[in-house]
């Protein structure tokens, strides 16, 4: 049970890829979503997910226009325990989202976590619904994070919030120094 709690823990980051959920649908109802810069949900976010489970967690995000979403929670975690045991390692989430209304959304995607030996311990399967910003830079919503073992057998859930800002292209800021 304490590496199930672990895991929970480690997987508070997995909610930032909710904000993934950038596309449009491939219906009417993607000419009527609104869109920041011709985009809507669709691009890249830097995610903050909170839960009761532990402290804040980052993450990104990219969110297709074909439906697909792409997250990246921290690649690597002390011990499921926060302790001075063994490293666990989780996986990009890889999933699908779809929107429901001109400026919300739902997805699911799923993160796998293995021990330093490859082998997996978990699967972590997030569900969620998101908001775009009337700005269509920020992004907020709820998620409920499943925790399966290797057979499937649900370990534990809990839910919690995310907030998301988009990643923008910006140009570098110039010093003046070449570089050497």
């Amino acid at each position: 049970m304490r590496r199930a709690s672990l895991v929970v823990s480690v997987l508070a980051v997995v909610p930032l890829g909710l904000f993934a959920l950038g596309r449009t649908l491939p219906t009417a109802a993607r000419d009527t979503a609104p869109m920041a810069g011709g985009q809507g949900f669709v691009g890249s976010w830097r995610l903050t997910a909170t839960s009761a489970e532990g402290p804040p967690e980052l993450s990104l995000a990219t969110i297709g226009a074909d439906g697909t979403l792409l997250t990246s929670p921290q690649p690597v975690f002390p011990s499921l325990d926060g302790g001075p045991g063994e490293a666990i390692f989780t996986s990009a989430g890889h999933g699908a989202w779809e929107a429901t209304g001109p400026d919300t959304g739902t997805y699911t995607f799923v993160v796998l976590i293995a021990d330093g030996q490859g082998n997996l311990l978990v699967t972590a399967t997030v569900r969620g619904t998101v908001t775009l910003g009337a700005d269509g830079q920020t992004i907020s919503g709820e998620f409920t994070r499943t925790f399966a073992d290797p057979g499937g057998n649900t370990l534990a859930t809990e839910e919690g919030e995310i907030q998301a800002t988009r990643i923008v292209a910006e140009a570098p800021q110039m010093t003046g120094t070449p570089a050497a």
